[in-house]
């Protein structure tokens, strides 16, 4: 019996795209992209192996082993990223039947998030970066990369 993954993921491999951009006045960049995902904990978590390109680096990978959530209600995540996250990273955040939200603080008042969705047979992830005001710049949320594959 195949065990069903968290948040209705497909299980096994995909392909799609990612779009990855440095600074919230940038273009996406976007390449191709690969998802494996598989349960993991008997389906406590389920894990998202994902590569995709940086227009300068070339490929990266990243895992992403997402929780459900506990019974206070918090969705834990842990994040490894060849490029974005080389340390691996706890996150924590809130989730529903078809996505979930995990994210951290990296510096004071500096946040990262990843959202994942769930849409039928396709998967969406969301890598956003949150900026504190700064001096003369306000504070800004942007995406960073957006990643479907189905």
């Amino acid at each position: 019996m195949t065990t069903p993954l968290p948040y209705d993921v497909p299980p096994g491999p995909a392909s799609g795209s990612a779009g990855f951009r440095l600074m919230p006045t940038d273009d996406l960049a976007t390449g191709a992209s690969s998802l494996e995902a598989a349960a993991s904990a008997r389906g406590r978590a389920v894990r998202l192996d994902y590569t995709w390109v940086h227009p300068e680096d070339g490929e990266q990978a990243g895992t992403l082993l997402l929780g459900v959530a506990g019974d206070d209600g918090l969705v834990r995540a842990g994040w490894v990223d060849s490029w974005h996250q080389p340390d691996h990273a706890h996150l924590t955040g809130s989730g529903d039947g078809a996505s979930a939200t995990v994210g951290y603080e990296y510096a004071p008042g500096w946040r990262w998030d990843v959202e994942v969705r769930v849409a039928g047979t396709s998967v969406e992830m969301v890598m956003r970066n949150h900026v504190p005001e700064q001096d003369d710049t306000p504070a800004v949320t942007y995406d960073v990369m957006r990643a479907s594959w189905g």
